[in-house]
């Protein structure tokens, strides 16, 4: 309305792709996800102007999930369904083992997307998003507690296989909640393109920072009570 013209501000992003996804589990940490969005349009509306979402998705269907978590007819475990996944819950297992003690993590996932315009094209404000190769770079620092990775630069130009499991060729990164709710990721056909092994003056615990380049996700699983929307 006009009232509220000066105090309100609205604008609608359509047509929206994810051009970059980083998930990030630190030491004393809650895991976090941040999301790098490509927008094909950003809409300005007008006074009294009605928009509707896609798939005709209503007002009163935007918060359900969070309706649900607090719904006082739901037992007492429900309260878990808000709290996030905690980096202390997390595993991380490489070249099928867990082999290290990691303290940061950081897995990065880019879609490459190119802004491309097009001639007959009637809006100069519309534009599209054109993906190349994905690309997966999962980072960490870790205490090192044995060789495996200093061999593996050595001795392994690529982890590869065709009968893959959790404990033999697959990167996998789990986290869990006490409620049962998981988020399972599993990467195959991987490299290491570097690793800085740091040697401290004071003989404390070697430390290492390594970068690891999955080519494929074997496996994207998530367990929860969250109605999944997209």
């Amino acid at each position: 309305a006009a009232d509220s013209e000066d105090t309100t501000f609205v604008r609608i992003a359509r047509g929206n792709r994810v051009n970059t996804l980083t998930m990030t589990a630190n030491e004393n940490e809650e895991v976090k996800m941040t999301l790098d969005l490509n927008a094909r349009a950003v809409h300005t509306l007008d006074q009294n102007e009605n928009y509707e979402a896609r798939g005709g998705i209503s007002d009163n269907r935007q918060l359900f999930n969070f309706e649900q978590a607090n719904d006082t007819s739901t037992t007492d475990k429900d309260a878990e369904l808000l709290e996030p996944f905690f980096f202390s819950s997390g595993l991380f297992s490489v070249f099928g083992q867990q082999f290290l003690k990691i303290t940061n993590l950081q897995l990065t996932i880019n879609n490459n997307l190119q802004d491309k315009r097009f001639i007959g094209v009637g809006n100069k404000s519309i534009k599209d998003g054109i993906p190349a190769n994905r690309q997966y770079e999962l980072t960490f620092t870790a205490l090192v507690t044995d060789n495996r990775l200093f061999e593996e630069l050595f001795d392994q130009a690529e982890q590869t296989g065709t009968a893959l499991t959790d404990t033999d060729g697959l990167i996998q990164l789990l986290f869990t909640k006490g409620n049962t709710e998981e988020i399972k990721l599993q990467f195959k056909n991987y490299m290491i393109s570097n690793a800085n092994f740091t040697i401290p003056d004071d003989k404390g615990p070697i430390t290492v920072e390594a970068t690891v380049m999955p080519r494929d996700l074997h496996l994207c699983e998530v367990k929860t009570h969250w109605v999944l929307q997209g």
